[in-house]
């Protein structure tokens, strides 16, 4: 019996990088689904247009009561999708998932707002509305694009900065007997004007009577502020949401490649098993053939 226990005894091959389902296989199933997802969706629109009603008609309205006891019910399916969400997913994937946080913390305020001790919590409720951005893929793609695309943001509003202090102080340098642009804030304000194509048109006319050219600066600014600038945000936004499909595509990807891995290794583990069966089979089979060997003739 020495084979076989140090068969039973060899050391198992370590799994390399095996990835651990944390969450419960029921509850994983039961929330990836196009059920489940149409369910919760059809939840936060009903539960935004009763709230909207509620706040239309005010308390005198004749649904006041029902509608109340209707936001309680949908708090409790809010509050039970985080449940199963969590069960689903296993605490340390859950609160990795930065949208997992978000519903989190919109929901908690939602209960914050059920307290009649304060009535103006309960305007709160209306956050959960915010819900419909991390229930639709789409929009969450462009919130998710909005952050990543950040940097490049305040780079745009950095440059504009700069922008409109250059001509905030050549406008109440060159024009500051002009209302507008009689003092540094004056002249942002007016300028900020101008950027949205408010009244330019008069601000030339009256620029005029100080300065025969001022045209020139007015159009000049218009032309470097609303034309160049400020379509660096757009530019900005539109490469980062363009991306974004790239970046949800390469995560599909190394999900799939962390379940072949799963698949392979417990292949691996399935042919160590067979291969150790076998090991112990040739084992109990030399140890027949032995005791036949040495088992005494029978008796004439």
């Amino acid at each position: 019996m020495a084979n076989t226990a140090a068969a039973a005894d060899a050391p198992r091959k370590p799994k390399s990088r095996a990835k651990n389902r944390e969450g419960i296989a029921l509850f994983h199933w039961l929330t990836r689904n196009w059920v489940w997802d149409t369910f919760i969706l059809l939840c936060i629109v009903a539960n935004a247009a009763i709230l909207g009603y509620d706040a239309h008609v005010g308390e005198a309205g004749p649904w006041h009561t029902k509608i109340e006891e209707w936001n309680t019910y949908f708090l409790f399916i809010f509050t039970g999708e985080l449940v199963f969400e969590f069960l689903a997913q296993g605490p340390r994937k859950y609160f990795r998932n930065g949208w997992n946080v978000f519903d989190v913390i919109v929901v908690g305020l939602s209960y914050i707002a059920v307290s009649p001790a304060i009535s103006a919590l309960r305007t709160l409720r209306v956050v959960r509305v915010f819900r419909l951005v991390s229930a639709v893929p789409q929009m969450r793609r462009v919130v998710e694009a909005l952050f990543s695309a950040m940097p490049g943001i305040l780079a745009s509003f950095a440059i504009l900065a700069v922008v409109f202090y250059i001509a905030a102080v050549m406008g109440t340098t060159l024009f500051h007997t002009d209302p507008g642009f009689k003092d540094l804030g004056a002249s942002l304000i007016s300028l900020f004007a101008l950027s949205q194509f408010d009244g330019w048109g008069d601000t030339i006319a009256r620029l005029q009577d100080h300065n025969p050219y001022a045209w020139v600066f007015v159009i000049g600014f218009t032309i470097i502020a609303a034309f160049a600038v400020l379509n660096l945000f757009i530019g900005v936004i539109v490469e980062a949401v363009q991306a974004a499909p790239q970046e949800e595509i390469k995560e599909e990807i190394e999900e799939v490649q962390e379940d072949v891995v799963e698949i392979q290794e417990a292949q691996e583990d399935a042919a160590v098993v067979q291969q150790r069966i076998l090991e112990e089979l040739r084992a109990l089979r030399a140890e027949v053939t032995a005791l036949r060997g040495t088992s005494p003739p029978p008796q004439g």
